[in-house]
């Protein structure tokens, strides 16, 4: 008796991982091939589980039994895109005191992350990557998409920042090498996938982080200032983030005291760095050489600068997904932080003028052949995750990128950067179901990103947020 127990509990449990696994076919549709840049019409795509199993010709009144069918009719599927610059736990920043000393600091929002990571799925994205939050939170929000208690996309992470300046739940401060090394090895042991290191970092303290990281076999993305972007492509970072370098040594000599001028000013010093510069200088061409001969690739993130750039135009503080965030995240932008506090009419009209060069910059390096990813640093003020992605697209088509390069940067070249391309990123047999159905070509027009018909995410499907 005990054994004919086992046996029908056994036959149960198969029954019901196969009802689970119910295949999946889009029938007739066009798939995208991001690689190339073309279409293949009139398509079947058979999932199996998390898989792309098939990919044959359609052929009319072709049944396939035991499976759920979606009919792909004039309708275009592109792998799921991925945003390489998410920062799931990143609340409201304020001013705390330790020791009867002011420090900047960032309030853990519970609600945050799993916020997030919805938006981030509902808007078709699939696997993104967080670079640098507090260790505790950016891991834990992994484990538990991993273990199923989160929905959200795949999520690779960086842990707290490191820098030698203190910023609460956010950095990880160092004084020297050695505990650059010794933080490294405590984010290694806490789960993370990658290490992030910021602005202050000389390239001393630059160089001990990447060989300690490469040791660990974690990857190494960088916020730069102190340290140039050709001292770091010539050390061996693997990903640079936001397209403004920032760093001194690529403004004429003459211009220079201008420049830090600017920086005592704050974040008047993003449009300064783009007024002064020479995008033409042999300073910027050894750069793209240094980048290009070091195989570095760049994470733009345009559109926080944007909506610091036209801040006075409205046109992110009135988006209607605002609402879908806590609070208090959103009241800290409208009051005490945001990228273009303190600014005067005249800077925004200089911010303004300077934007065409943000945007020929950006297009130097597509065309120079430096691996572009898109990210949007989510959750810094004004940009939303997940909507913020589409019009992170568009902003890169506006510096002159065509829509097929642009769909690249949004799935095959993130896949890349995260060493996942034989797992995600273009619409091959054997790859994982991570998918994006749309109503209109996005090789046509790159805003057809956004005309989400339906995600499909390890092979499961997920319901857009919106229609547009």
């Amino acid at each position: 008796m005990k054994k004919q127990c086992i046996v029908l509990l056994t036959l149960c449990a198969l029954f019901l991982m196969n009802a689970k696994a119910q295949d999946l076919v889009i029938k007739n549709v066009n798939v995208i091939d991001v690689e190339n840049g073309i279409l293949k019409t009139s398509q079947d795509v058979l999932i199996k589980g998390k898989k792309i199993q098939k990919i044959v010709n359609s052929k009319p009144g072709k049944v396939y039994e035991n499976a759920k069918v979606i009919d792909g009719t004039e309708k275009y599927l592109s792998p799921g895109f991925v945003n390489s610059h998410v920062h799931v736990a990143l609340g409201p920043v304020g001013v705390e005191f330790e020791d009867k000393k002011p420090v900047l600091a960032i309030k853990l929002e519970k609600e945050l992350p799993k916020i997030t990571l919805e938006l981030l799925l509902e808007y078709g994205i699939t696997t993104a990557r967080d670079p640098g939050g507090y260790t505790q939170s950016t891991v834990q929000a992994k484990k538990q998409i991993e273990n199923g208690l989160l929905k959200g996309p795949e999520l690779l992470v960086a842990g707290s920042i490191l820098d030698t300046s203190r910023f609460k739940n956010l950095t990880a401060t160092v004084h020297n090498t050695s505990q650059i090394r010794e933080e490294i090895r405590a984010q290694y042991k806490a789960g993370v996938d990658l290490v992030k290191l910021y602005t202050s970092l000389t390239p001393e303290f630059l160089e001990a982080g990447i060989d300690e990281a490469h040791k660990l076999g974690l990857g190494t993305v960088a916020h730069l200032h102190s340290t140039s972007w050709t001292e770091a492509a010539n050390l061996g970072i693997d990903n640079i983030v936001h397209i403004i370098p920032g760093n001194d040594s690529y403004i004429p000599e003459s211009k220079r005291e201008d420049y830090h001028n600017a920086e005592k000013m704050g974040t008047k010093a993003f449009f300064k760095w783009f007024e002064l510069v020479d995008l033409d200088s042999k300073e910027i061409k050894e750069m793209i050489k240094a980048l290009k001969s070091n195989d570095v690739s760049i994470d733009p993130t345009l559109i926080p600068f944007h909506a610091a750039f036209f801040g006075d135009q409205g046109l992110y503080q009135s988006n209607e997904l605002l609402k879908r965030l806590p609070e208090p995240l959103v009241t800290n932008w409208k009051t005490v932080f945001n990228f273009n506090i303190g600014w005067t009419k005249d800077d925004f009209e200089i911010a303004h003028n300077v934007w065409p060069k943000v945007e020929r910059f950006t297009r130097m390096l597509h065309e120079e052949g430096i691996m572009l990813t898109a990210g949007t640093d989510a959750n810094n003020p004004w940009i939303v995750p997940g909507d913020s992605f589409h019009k992170e697209l568009k902003l890169l088509k506006a510096c002159g990128i065509s829509n097929k390069d642009v769909l690249r940067i949004a799935t095959i070249n993130g896949a890349k950067l995260l060493n996942l391309e034989n797992q995600i990123g273009s619409i091959t047999i054997g790859k994982d179901a991570d998918l994006v159905l749309l109503s209109k070509n996005p090789l046509e027009d790159i805003s057809a990103t956004s005309n989400l018909e339906l995600i499909i995410s390890n092979g499961e499907i997920i319901k857009p947020l919106l229609y547009k």
